[in-house]
C-alpha cells in the first residue's frame, strides 16, 4: 500500500475522476481529504467512499476521510481548507467546469469566460500558495485535457485554460521542488462533467467510437494514472495523456 498513512487532498473530489481517485487512494491506505463546492454531493461522496471499505480488515475508509466544502475560485475558502491540515503529502486538483456556453470567445459573456480562468488557473494558484507550507515532499497533480492539443470549435477558452495548466505544471515543478508537480490530460471520459452539454452529451460521447481503443474512457483509468504520479518519486514536470489515442485522431 504505497500511500499508507499519507495525506492526500483532492479538490474537486465529490464526483467523476476526483471521486475515483479518492477511492483508489483510500484503498492504498491514504488519509484522504475531499473538497468540493456542493455540500450535498460531498455527503453522497462520503457515503460511497465509506461504504467502499465494507468487509475490509483494515481501518475503515470512513475513519480516514475528511470532507470539506471549498471553492477554488474563492481564495479564503482554499485557505480554510488547508488550515485544517497539519501536513499534506499529495494534492490533486481535478476541479473545473466544462460548459459549452463559456468556451466561445466570439459569443460567450465575459463573466463566463472569466469564470473558466478563476477556477482552472487562479484556483490552482490559490491551492499551491496554501498547500506549499504544509508539504515537505510528495506531489501535486493538476488536470489538463485533450483540448490543449486538439481543441474543438467554440472551445477557445477551455483550450487556453488547459494548455496554460501544462505550462504551469512545468514551471511549478521548478518552483515547488522537491515537491513533484505533474498533470494528467484525459480525453473523452464518461463522467458527470458532460452533463452540461444536455442533449449534445450522447453525440459527444459517441465520438469515442472513433478512438484507436474504440471506446470511451473510464474515470478509474485516469485515477490510476494519478495514483501512479503520486507514488513514482522520479516523475516531475510531466503531462501524462490518458486519451485512448485521441491526440492521434
Amino acid at each position: 500500500m504505497k500511500l499508507d498513512g499519507q495525506r492526500v487532498v483532492i479538490i474537486g473530489g465529490s464526483s467523476g475522476i476526483g471521486l475515483e481517485t479518492a477511492q483508489q487512494a483510500l484503498a492504498e491506505g491514504a488519509l484522504v481529504t475531499v473538497a468540493g463546492r456542493s455540500e450535498d454531493r460531498l455527503r453522497q461522496a462520503a457515503e460511497r467512499l465509506g461504504n467502499s471499505s465494507q468487509g475490509s480488515t483494515t481501518k475503515g475508509a470512513s475513519d480516514r476521510l475528511r470532507c470539506v466544502v471549498a471553492d477554488l475560485a474563492d481564495e479564503a475558502s482554499v485557505r480554510s481548507l488547508f488550515a485544517g491540515e497539519t501536513r499534506v503529502d499529495h494534492v490533486f486538483v481535478p476541479a473545473g467546469e466544462l460548459r459549452p456556453e463559456s468556451g466561445d470567445v466570439l459569443q460567450s459573456h465575459p463573466d463566463r469566460m472569466q469564470a473558466v480562468l478563476d477556477v482552472r488557473l487562479l484556483g490552482v494558484a490559490h491551492a499551491m500558495r496554501h498547500a506549499r507550507s504544509k508539504m515537505k515532499s510528495g506531489s501535486v497533480t493538476l488536470m489538463s485535457g485533450l483540448y490543449a492539443i486538439r481543441p474543438g470549435t467554440a472551445s477557445a477558452m477551455a483550450a487556453a485554460a488547459v494548455a496554460a495548466i501544462e505550462g504551469m505544471t512545468r514551471a511549478l515543478a521548478l518552483d515547488l521542488a522537491p515537491v513533484r508537480v505533474n498533470a494528467v490530460a484525459p480525453g473523452v471520459i464518461d463522467t458527470p462533467l458532460w452533463d452540461a452539454f444536455g442533449a449534445q452529451r450522447e453525440a459527444v460521447l459517441a465520438r469515442a467510437a472513433a478512438l484507436p481503443v474504440g471506446r470511451i474512457g473510464r474515470p478509474d483509468e485516469v485515477a490510476a494514472a494519478v495514483i501512479f504520479l503520486m507514488t513514482n518519486g522520479f516523475v516531475t514536470g510531466t503531462v501524462l495523456r490518458i486519451d485512448g489515442g485521441g491526440a492521434l485522431v
